[in-house]
């Protein structure tokens, strides 16, 4: 059953977002008939999902990319894993959610960059006061200006949006790595740490986080709202646009403008401040959490040998263990 199929994703059991990943597999049904298919496939999630409510505070932006809530979550740190994410805070579109090894503000900038390519320049966005947010901060200041608050930062628990989306996110997506990680230590097969280990790690499982953050975007953004006579994030972003395109405001000028936004205005930004390039990964001093690497690297044609090696193993533990043996001898072979 196509149902029990989607359930690998371990709690992606509540109706309108398993309607969305139905949809995304090209199988439209009702919502009722959703809901009696999961309380036959698992009535006690189903008796718990009715008995717990999530209070909600009252939130107001005047149209989409008024605001855009970024911010970083750190539940698989401790295996070398970060995800970044953000938000439209009018329509709830997600517009990235990406798994990283690192917590570099260069890598949060380009995964901002290329969703302003898909979706336009937000005309404010929302932080916490993390330093991998500084190029962002100083990328929204350069294009949009300082005194208007165009980068606004402050305590993760006041960043609601996407403080919500990452309870989604853990309990449809995270939440497995994170049993299958410590399962893994419990057995003694993984050691945090080990150079070896988180190799191998990031091999193996980051492909399959992105994958299925990819795979909770798309029903995310097209799963219907209650709140918003069921449309969907895409729908409300959407026709907010289109029912705004006239509005004189700067999230409007940015896409429909006479002089609309394009990323290499920001390097011509840089370059009217003297400023010739950003600190990339490598170079990056700003305090912020960092993730520890590993003190060994792969060449391109070492990563594609032990890749070969492990791509016919679907299991993910097993397919680790086997990964972790091809990278010991990789590397034991190029001591030699």
């Amino acid at each position: 059953m196509r149902v029990m199929k989607l359930l690998v994703f371990p709690s992606y059991e509540v109706a309108q977002m398993m309607r969305a990943l139905l949809l995304a597999e090209g199988m439209r049904v009702s919502r009722i008939r959703v809901r009696e298919m999961l309380v036959c496939i698992n009535p006690s999630a189903a008796a718990r999902r009715w008995s717990s409510t999530v209070s909600r505070r009252v939130y107001n932006v005047p149209h989409p990319n008024s605001l855009w809530h970024i911010d970083g979550n750190m539940r698989l740190i401790r295996w070398g894993f970060v995800v970044h994410g953000a938000i439209d805070g009018y329509s709830r579109l997600i517009t990235y959610l990406n798994c990283n090894t690192d917590n570099c503000a260069s890598t949060v900038l380009s995964q901002f960059v290329h969703a302003t390519c898909l979706y336009g320049l937000p005309s404010r966005v929302r932080s916490d006061h993390g330093g991998e947010n500084l190029q962002v901060a100083l990328f929204m200041n350069l294009m949009q200006g300082i005194q208007r608050h165009s980068h606004i930062t402050g305590e993760s628990v006041h960043n609601q949006r996407i403080e919500r989306l990452w309870r989604d996110v853990f309990l449809h997506v995270l939440q497995s790595f994170y049993s299958t990680f410590y399962s893994l230590e419990d057995s003694e097969l993984l050691i945090p740490g080990n150079d070896v280990h988180n190799v191998s790690l990031s091999l193996v499982f980051l492909p399959e986080i992105q994958s299925r953050l990819q795979h909770f975007k798309e029903a995310w953004n097209h799963h219907a709202l209650r709140t918003e006579h069921n449309k969907t994030p895409t729908q409300i972003w959407t026709e907010g646009m289109l029912s705004r395109g006239q509005t004189k405001s700067t999230a409007m000028n940015n896409v429909f403008g006479d002089d609309p936004y394009r990323p290499e205005h920001f390097y011509n930004r840089l370059a009217e401040h003297g400023i010739e390039s950003l600190p990339t990964a490598e170079d990056e001093d700003i305090p912020a959490v960092t993730v520890e690497r590993p003190r060994i690297t792969l060449s391109p044609q070492q990563i594609e040998m032990v890749s070969r090696a492990i791509e016919h193993v679907p299991d993910l533990k097993v397919r680790f263990q086997l990964c972790c043996e091809e990278v010991a001898n990789v590397l034991a072979n190029q001591r030699i």
